[in-house]
């Protein structure tokens, strides 16, 4: 740097003419205006919604109240009528008052999405600055105090540092430079950067991995802010109900039941789903009890009719196995208390005869030769007959027929009943017509059990997408942020009086310090034990944690 001097000039008259006058002190610094109360009110309004302490507190009531919507049985869901029929008047008023029985379709909960949704922006808009600068500018220079505030230190004094330094890069490029860096080669995920100071000749050496990792806190937000997102689409346009499916029927509605002094509300679907068949896993086949604790398992069997988009889609929904079309989502509720058959087994017995030919006859139409194509029409569990028409005294399996259509050319119907039945009915003359096929009789041996109708959990959730989305974001997130750590080694070489040469090593990491300790041990160690390389007493190498 040229030292420039500058030759006063002569006074000349005019400056003796203004030599006595005071020189004008300088102009003062324009003030800030000040912030109206308007103002003022709204700065501390957006610092209190950006509180990272407001945000946990938030997050916390978020949860509290998912868990109730869990655990306290919502409108719209199988079993609700029973709930609400077995809470206390007292009950009742405050969950009705609090919204406790629809919690996702309250304004507060949706508020509360709002509101935790805008702390998660204001805070990242506060301190993503902050973060960023990790990744664009390094710290890339340094002096002692610097290296006396971080938490890894060594110092050493050589009188050669060439060889020391290599040795020193080369072992912290082995400890930090990752794997992915081979395939990423870039600066965020990995660099070095070397750094002369012109001022005391020392230089600083930095060695970086993972400076990412500042920014994977985002990474979280955005995924929870999708969650969210998708949350409250979901509360804003989404409906639950249940549909009953009976084989042979179809519907193209959802109902949601309230309160019992409340409108049931009916929802279109934009299909028809036509159930095909249903059928009940037993424990003991051979017991009568159709309920939950005697059954294994429930399949629903279904066709979706899509004339919107032209297709027609098989759908197949058991226990713990929900089937999922254009945002609809149909899972088991429930069952119908009330006895069926899927199939039955039919005997064609000569007159006379106590046996005969066996056939399984289903729901689809099955071949018997002398009879034509036959299927189950219907099942009725206790038979009773009205006028000359069957009806079913109750669910229970007491006296049970089964219902036969005869397809083809000359259609009719006919009725199996039991064999024990027919010794005592079977003589009646409005029935002899429906039991016999010429000189055979018609006797059913056995049929599967299964309850007469499936009730259906239906929820239609326009932003489940999102939600799903969000989930893996966060899962992908939260893996990135605990299993990576942003670390940073600086080696730092100063030129002293007396010829030596001091090197000190700092380090420092966001997380998983044991980790980082052993590999800054490493890179001391890496320090050769030349015979130039002297320790002065007071400053023997050690690493504090």
């Amino acid at each position: 740097m040229a030292l420039s001097v500058e030759t006063p000039s002569p006074a000349t008259d005019t400056d003796a003419i203004h030599a006595d006058r005071p020189t004008p002190p300088p102009s003062p610094k324009p003030a800030r205006p000040r912030k109206s109360q308007a103002e003022r009110m709204l700065d501390a309004t957006l610092r209190f919604l950006s509180s990272v302490k407001v945000g946990v507190f938030l997050l916390a009531v978020l949860i509290v109240a998912s868990v109730l919507g869990t655990v306290i049985i919502q409108k719209g869901t199988s079993g609700f009528t029973e709930y609400y029929a077995s809470l206390l008047p007292a009950e009742r008023e405050l969950y009705e008052f609090l919204g406790l029985l629809d919690i996702y379709h309250t304004r507060w909960f949706n508020l509360l999405l709002l509101t935790v949704s805008l702390n998660i922006v204001l805070a990242s808009i506060d301190y993503f600055p902050a973060a960023w600068r990790y990744v664009r500018k390094p710290v890339v220079k340094i002096n002692q105090a610097f290296v006396s505030r971080q938490p890894f230190q060594h110092v050493a004094y050589v009188t050669e540092a060439e060889t020391a330094v290599q040795a020193l890069k080369a072992r912290a490029a082995q400890e930090l430079r990752p794997l992915a860096h081979r395939w990423l080669p870039i600066s965020a995920v990995y660099r070095v950067v070397e750094t002369v100071n012109p001022r005391d000749g020392s230089t600083t050496i930095l060695t970086e991995a993972h400076a990412w990792n500042r920014l994977t806190a985002y990474a979280v937000h955005a995924a929870l802010l999708t969650i969210f997102g998708g949350a409250l689409v979901g509360g804003l346009f989404g409906h639950k109900g249940t549909v009953r499916m009976v084989p042979g029927q179809s519907a193209n509605t959802f109902v949601s039941f309230g309160a019992p002094d409340e409108p049931a509300q009916e929802f279109a679907m934009p299909f028809t789903l036509a159930c095909t068949d249903i059928e009940q896993n037993l424990l003991d086949p051979r017991k009568p009890d159709l309920s939950a604790s005697n059954t294994l398992d429930w399949h629903t069997r279904a066709i979706i009719r899509d004339e919107q988009r032209g297709v027609e889609v098989p759908a197949h929904i058991h226990l713990n196995h929900p089937f999922d079309y254009r945002g609809y989502r149909f899972f088991q509720a429930s069952f119908d208390n009330f006895g069926s058959a899927r199939t039955v087994n039919i005997e064609l017995r000569p007159a006379g005869s106590p046996t005969g030919t066996d056939y399984l006859i289903g729901r689809e139409p099955t071949d018997i030769p002398g009879l034509g194509r036959v299927r189950l029409a219907d099942f009725i569990p206790d038979v009773t007959f009205q006028g000359g028409r069957l009806g079913s005294a109750s669910g229970e399996y007491r006296r049970p027929v089964a219902i036969l259509d005869v397809l083809g050319d000359n259609p009719r119907q006919l009725y199996a009943f039991p064999a024990e039945a027919l010794e005592t009915i079977g003589n009646a003359p409005f029935l002899k017509a429906k039991t016999e096929v010429g000189d055979m009789r018609l006797v059913m041996t056995d049929f599967e059990k299964v309850s007469s109708g499936h009730i259906l959990q239906v929820q239609y959730d326009p932003g489940v997408a999102a939600v799903y989305l969000g989930s893996a974001m966060l899962i992908v997130a939260l893996w990135l942020v605990f299993f990576f750590a942003h670390q940073r080694l600086w080696l730092y070489l100063e030129p002293l009086p007396d010829g030596h040469i001091r090197i000190s090593l700092a380090g420092h990491t966001n997380r998983n310090r044991q980790a980082f300790e052993k590999r800054f041990q490493s890179v001391v160690a890496a320090l050769p034990a030349a015979p130039g390389r002297e320790f002065p007493p007071d400053s023997q190498p050690s690493a504090t944690d």
